[in-house]
């Protein structure tokens, strides 16, 4: 089958959504399917041959499948997502595509004309967050369009999120849940972390926590912040975020006078495993104001259990659908730094304890690689008669 997969941000980049798409785009392409990409070339990049050269660099592998650079113009000065539209549609007209693929919100409006099926793969309820209009706007054409035999399935990243898509209209039987995953020849074998710690020059004799993610202001950075004061015999490193993010919260390292919080910045995803690696324990953060939490499938909860490390974060309803505390992790009360510093705490003491990181490596080799998410993606296809 010749799935196109299309895709609106601007590739390649190491923003999550675009980690994610070369991830399923890679998967699915071991399983067999031609794939193609169709996405706006990144700005950085002169042409397409850079664009296409510097994957290696950043993801550590070459890409199984062809990527067709489309022009992304503006509306109006503004709507760049929804101005490539038109170049993809005229792109797909130039494949001979069985199926089209996205989790671009935008796009499902006009793959109706394409004239094959299509999946749209659903990564939060509020489709648009900066217009409540455009929201509403874009939920309705979603759930509307689902109706539609073109529709061949929605793929909700969580129960939780299918369900919630289920309420707003979207028929349950086409609707698919299906986490996201991790790529375990990344993490296989799990780093040692001496060695991790000696490539990345890393020297320590105190417990090390790493957070590898975003540093916005709804992902709880405070509350590490907070935890770092609380437990100052604990070594921070915080990978992610942007320069601006990073200097707000050197700023507020330096108003709290806090000397074990150290910033990373974002690095390659080819580099993640060996910071995941280095670590005595993995943080996960987010909070309640994030937008898509209550849905949400997390890459780096993934990564963090192929990392065979000692996991700590929230107990958020999506998560728990993958973790469980005390088996595989130690889960805390969402935006409560007492429960989150107890299960730092309980942690340490349980540092040198392997069971809970391999029960979590065991897991995600068994049931959370992102083959094992796209062979299940294909298997509900195949029993919708598209193959």
């Amino acid at each position: 089958m010749h799935i196109g997969f299309v895709h609106s941000n601007e590739f390649p980049s190491l923003e999550a959504d675009v980690v994610q798409v070369i991830q399923v785009c890679r998967a699915f392409a071991a399983l067999g399917q031609e794939i193609t990409l169709f996405a706006p070339r990144a700005e950085a990049y002169p042409d397409e041959a850079a664009a296409r050269n510097d994957v290696s660099r950043l993801f550590g592998v070459d890409l199984p499948f062809e990527i067709v650079f489309v022009p992304r113009n503006t509306l109006f000065g503004r709507l760049r997502v929804l101005g490539s539209v038109r170049g993809t549609l005229n792109a797909l007209k130039h494949c001979k595509i069985d199926l089209i693929y996205t989790r671009n919100p935008w796009t499902v409006l006009f793959l109706p004309k394409a004239r094959v099926p299509y999946v749209f793969e659903a990564h939060e309820e509020r489709v648009h967050l900066g217009s409540a209009l455009l929201n509403a706007y874009l939920r309705r054409a979603i759930v509307n369009n689902s109706r539609k035999p073109s529709c061949a399935m929605i793929v909700g990243i969580s129960a939780a999120l299918c369900r919630i898509w289920e309420d707003f209209g979207v028929p349950h039987d086409k609707l698919v849940a299906a986490h996201d995953g991790v790529n375990l020849s990344l993490f296989d074998p799990p780093l040692a972390k001496d060695e991790s710690r000696k490539r990345l020059a890393i020297k320590t004799d105190r417990p090390l926590v790493i957070y590898a993610g975003s540093l916005k202001k709804d992902r709880g950075i405070d509350l590490i912040l907070s935890a770092a004061r609380e437990l100052p015999d604990l070594n921070y490193y915080l990978v992610g975020g942007t320069d601006e993010e990073i200097l707000i919260w050197k700023n507020e390292v330096a108003r709290l006078r806090l000397a074990n919080v150290h910033f990373v910045g974002r690095v390659p995803h080819r580099e993640i495993p060996l910071w995941l690696g280095a670590a005595d324990i993995l943080l996960m953060m987010w909070t309640w104001r994030v937008p898509t939490i209550r849905g949400c499938s997390p890459m780096k909860m993934f990564e963090y259990m192929a990392a065979q490390r000692l996991i700590v974060g929230p107990a958020f309803p999506s998560i728990q659908e993958v973790l469980e505390s005390g088996e595989d992790s130690i889960l805390f009360e969402p935006d409560n730094l007492t429960a989150m510093v107890s299960a730092l705490n309980e942690a340490v003491k349980r540092s040198n304890d392997p069971s809970l990181p391999l029960a979590a490596r065991q897991k995600v080799a068994e049931q959370y690689t992102w083959d094992a998410r796209c062979r299940h993606i294909l298997e509900e296809l195949s029993q919708r008669g598209i193959r």
